[in-house]
């Protein structure tokens, strides 16, 4: 997730700027440029098709304003080409800068990076009151959920692009796979398709928001990286402690139970109606990053914000049904598989077993069926660590891991360029499933061995 804005688009917006500014001074005498309006600052995309012109206004209501500027566009435009000796000058669009009037500046933002260059810089660390505007200089989303989708990422997603619906705005849901079978309910503006997606955004006007919800590492794309770099600005919201931040803007808060409860503070903090079917998309992501509330990452904030989403009307009875009575028979089927491999090692503190692709394959059994193994082990008696791998069928095995009082799975699974939360994370490896077991066991055989385990006072 590099930078994709060239030092091109920025100097073009700032000529585009100063023209608009002398223009302002001695040509355009529409009385609605009577008050005290000033230029703040004007985006354009590298290729100078477009720009974006924000204005700030004093003594002046800011719609007659915008549309003096509107009326006034064609003139603008011819000047912009005559004085910049362009053949075709951009589609301009005028807009309010309200950011500006909080401080809040986005161009100001990336000028402050302290980073080589333009091309290669990854951005910048934002406070949580930043992101409105943010997202508010855009009327275009594409929202990311991580590849290997679970009710966090894609709640999360959901609810943000049927919010940004909610103002009128466009926004949609790119999973990069079909949506798991237990998050069905979730129906909401999702596009699984790349290319279709593609597609979408060539019809659209003005630049757009790529959101990562709930990642930050380009490897979680898988095969959505074109439509996210191709993005004006990447924003990415996460609450993993081990991530590694990449986008143009990001914002990770590890104290969060789940993304949808960021997601949720900031539709409050920007004062946005929370409906029935978003207060049921966050339910659903606080529920299953919590495991029903049972993981230590449950707070107190977490039930004061599951409360104010029940009183939205979140439908946590379809959710409870959709999500954990509705499974399968191939579920027992393969856990009954992944039992038959069983190790459990280390004075019996780990729990390891797996799955194979052709076992999958055989038994009609989808990912669907292998969610929650690793929950399984971890259930064991005096296990505190459980790891659950399934093969896929490109042959690469996925680590799924967990632990029940104190061994911190995720800083294991960033050794293998994965990540995730101390209790619960994983990897993705491209070795066999004999390779992995034994780098892993002789791993966590060593780590648990010189590892005295915490006691209660």
């Amino acid at each position: 997730m590099k930078k994709r804005r060239s030092f091109r688009g920025k100097k073009l917006g700032e000529e585009i700027k100063r023209i608009i500014s002398e223009l302002l001074a001695r040509e355009l005498k529409d009385p609605a440029f009577d008050g005290m309006i000033s230029i703040s600052h004007v985006r354009s995309t590298d290729d100078g098709s477009f720009a974006t012109v924000y204005f700030t206004c004093l003594g002046a209501d800011e719609k007659t304003v915008e549309a003096a500027f509107e009326n006034a566009k064609g003139f603008i435009r011819n000047e912009i080409g005559r004085k910049l000796g362009i053949r075709r000058s951009p589609d301009l669009r005028f807009k309010a800068d309200d950011a500006a009037l909080h401080g809040q500046r986005i161009d100001r933002m990336l000028d402050e990076l302290d980073l080589p260059s333009a091309d290669e810089r990854a951005g910048r660390e934002v406070s949580f009151s930043e992101i409105p505007a943010i997202i508010n200089a855009y009327g275009r989303y594409l929202v990311f959920p991580h590849i290997h989708m679970d009710g966090d990422t894609l709640g999360a997603a959901a609810a943000f692009a049927d919010a940004m619906r909610e103002l009128g705005r466009e926004a949609w849901v790119v999973p990069g796979e079909e949506i798991p079978r237990t998050l069905e309910m979730l129906n909401s503006p999702f596009v699984t398709d790349a290319e279709k997606a593609a597609q979408i955004i060539e019809t659209w006007e003005e630049p757009y928001l790529a959101i990562a919800m709930d990642f930050s590492d380009s490897e979680r794309l898988e095969g959505r990286e074109a439509l996210f770099e191709d993005a004006m600005e990447t924003l990415s919201i996460d609450h993993h402690a081990v991530s590694r931040p990449s986008c143009d803007f990001n914002y990770i808060d590890p104290a969060a139970a789940a993304v949808s409860e960021l997601i949720y503070r900031l539709l409050r903090l920007a004062d946005l109606p929370v409906t029935e079917r978003i207060a049921t998309a966050l339910y659903i992501g606080v529920v299953t990053d919590t495991g029903r509330f049972q993981y230590t990452n449950t707070t107190p904030e977490t039930h004061r914000i599951t409360a104010e989403l029940l009183e939205a009307g979140a439908d946590f009875q379809a959710a409870y049904r959709n999500i954990y009575q509705c499974v399968k028979a191939e579920k027992l089927y393969v856990q009954s598989a992944m039992l038959n491999t069983l190790d459990i090692f280390a004075d019996g503190k780990v729990a390891l077993a797996y799955v194979s692709s052709d076992t999958l394959a055989k038994l009609g059994a989808g990912d669907d069926e292998t969610d929650g193994m690793s929950e399984v082990l971890r259930s064991i008696i005096g296990v505190e660590v459980a790891v659950f791998l399934q093969e896929k069928p490109d042959g690469r095995i996925k680590a799924s891991m967990r632990s029940k009082d104190w061994f911190d799975v995720a800083t294991l699974a960033a050794e293998f360029g994965g990540g995730g939360h101390k209790r619960a994370a994983g990897f993705t490896s491209g070795l066999s499933i004999d390779e992995v077991c034994a780098t892993l066991k002789e791993k966590l055989a060593g780590e648990l061995k010189k590892t005295t385990i915490p006691t209660i006072q």
